[in-house]
């Protein structure tokens, strides 16, 4: 850990005087020297803390209609060799409902392009003070650059303000980004440049922090789609930690970022990448696939080709554009380079897949953009359905595969997933629910799959019983939905007549995505 020559001398300039007189014994306990401006000095003297007034300790002797915090000497203490050099300022800018503090706002610029340290709240005050006591009044230097890239946040906001006339910052959303490459076209081969952006934030899992171990650079639908795999394997191993405090092996073959197949397994990996490739064979070719354990060799194999694959479907190879794990095996590259346009992607955090934690979701609109929270819901039972599924934690576990499916797929609205024995044997959506019921049926006949005794989930609430109708026809003995309808009632009657056991969620948890 780097660490700075002790501080010495800290800077007060404070329209928030709370908490300023421990904040100052503190220091000079510390042995710092405290100057602080008129309001702030006479604070602390009256308190018989002491402090130099800042005129005082820069000698200025000029008068002006306005206080002298800008003086060149200030400047030189933040930013250059000064015999009066300032090390920290502890600043807190006044409202705009009082005016335009340009004052502080460069004080804290000035404190930041001379490499000082800059703080503004009264929040990261106490913590500075902490990591001093903590490290022989010194500093960490990742700590100082998290406060200097706090100060240039908080100036651009204050601009922003400006600009957008708004006293209230809640009113005002900045989305800033970084560029990190270059893609190899956009959505569609016309649409050049096409650029990857990283913004702020410390996720793990955030897609920049994935490496590419093979294959050429990305274009933006592969970037789209590995974002969509990555929610779905989030929300799956989630919701699998929450009902059984660990998670299964998840394997996710999908395209276009909707899972083709979900597939887990408690003791082998392989066993749910055989199942998720075999979801729906057809749909992934040119697909991704991701996983939250390593690829070996053995595994390799079985995503680069199948003679099961060729028996049943005459094609040997499975032709896939893009993987993510947490590591692949040297061998496991060599084997899957074999197909030219596969992109490799790992990151050691997959092991533990979750759900991306930022509070705010942005949709861009022509004109604007769209805010809401995260999608943050992961499938909590209530006492009386916990009890009913746990005697059976095969239907539990093919209950968490088609929920974690239909609450993150985009087939066109009305989302329906069907699972059975741990996999995902179709999902699919469509204008009504009644036309998303038949054709996730259809999907899992159409790949011999047995839907009896099947558990499926719905994204929203059915309207009326001709969907329902659909699912209880084909097999299905178990569900949930969300409740609410004009005709919720008859729906649960309609059930309980086909002997479909239901879990109703409440009107307000539905699973919409991408919309």
């Amino acid at each position: 850990m780097d660490i700075n020559k002790p501080i010495k001398r800290a800077l007060f300039s404070l329209t928030d005087q709370a908490g300023v007189l421990d904040f100052a014994r503190q220091l000079i306990s510390l042995g710092w020297e405290i100057i602080a401006t008129k309001e702030t000095s006479s604070l602390l003297k009256e308190n018989n803390i002491e402090a130099k007034d800042f005129s005082d300790f820069f000698k200025i002797d000029d008068s002006y209609p306005f206080p002298p915090t800008l003086h060149p000497k200030l400047e030189a203490a933040l930013t250059a060799n000064s015999e009066n050099a300032i090390d920290l300022v502890y600043i807190t800018t006044y409202p705009l409902t009082s005016g335009n503090d340009v004052g502080g706002h460069t004080i804290l610029a000035l404190a930041a392009k001379g490499n000082k340290i800059p703080v503004s709240k009264k929040e990261d005050m106490h913590y500075v003070i902490q990591c001093l006591q903590k490290n022989n009044n010194c500093l960490p230097e990742e700590i100082k650059n998290t406060l200097v890239k706090k100060t240039y946040a908080k100036i651009a906001k204050h601009y922003l303000q400006l600009q957008y006339k708004s006293e209230n910052l809640d009113d005002l959303a900045v989305i800033v980004g970084k560029k990190l490459k270059q893609l190899s076209w956009g959505e569609n081969p016309y649409q050049v440049p096409a650029d990857l952006f990283k913004t702020s934030g410390q996720d793990s899992l955030a897609l920049p922090n994935f490496e590419q171990v093979a294959g050429g650079s990305p274009c933006y639908t592969n970037i789209a789609d590995f974002d969509s795999i990555l929610k779905t394997i989030g929300l799956a191993a989630e919701t699998f930690f929450h009902h059984y405090r660990k998670q299964p092996f998840i394997a996710i073959a999908a395209k276009h970022g909707n899972p083709c197949g979900l597939a887990i397994d408690w003791r082998f990996p392989e066993v749910a990448v055989e199942k998720a490739l075999f979801g729906n064979p057809v749909a992934i070719f040119g697909g991704e696939v991701i996983t939250n354990f390593e690829i070996t060799e053995f595994l390799a194999e079985k995503l680069y080709q199948s003679e099961k694959l060729k028996e049943k479907y005459g094609r040997l190879t499975w032709c896939l554009d893009l993987i993510a794990a947490p590591n692949f095996a040297d061998g496991a590259v060599k084997i899957l380079k074999q197909r030219k346009k596969i992109k490799l992607f790992k990151n050691k955090n997959l092991t533990n897949p979750q759900l991306e934690k930022s509070k705010w979701f942005y949709r861009m609109m022509r004109g604007g953009f769209l805010r809401q929270p995260q999608a943050s819901y992961i499938l909590d039972l209530n006492e009386l359905d916990r009890k009913q599924l746990n005697s059976n934690s095969e239907i539990l576990d093919s209950l968490i595969i088609a929920f974690a499916a239909a609450w993150t797929s985009s087939h066109g609205g009305n989302e329906i997933a069907i699972a059975k024995d741990g996999a995902l044997l179709s999902c699919a959506g469509g204008p009504s629910t009644v036309e998303a019921c038949q054709t996730a049926v259809s999907r899992a006949k159409q790949h011999n799959h047995d839907l009896k005794n099947s558990i499926f989930t719905a994204d929203s609430f059915f309207p009326f019983t001709d969907g329902p109708g659909e699912l209880a026809g084909a097999g299905c003995q178990f569900g949930l939905v969300p409740a609410g309808g004009k005709y919720f009632e008859k729906i649960k009657n309609y059930f309980d007549e086909k002997n479909v056991k239901m879990i109703y969620l409440p009107e307000n948890i539905r699973g919409f995505c991408r919309h």
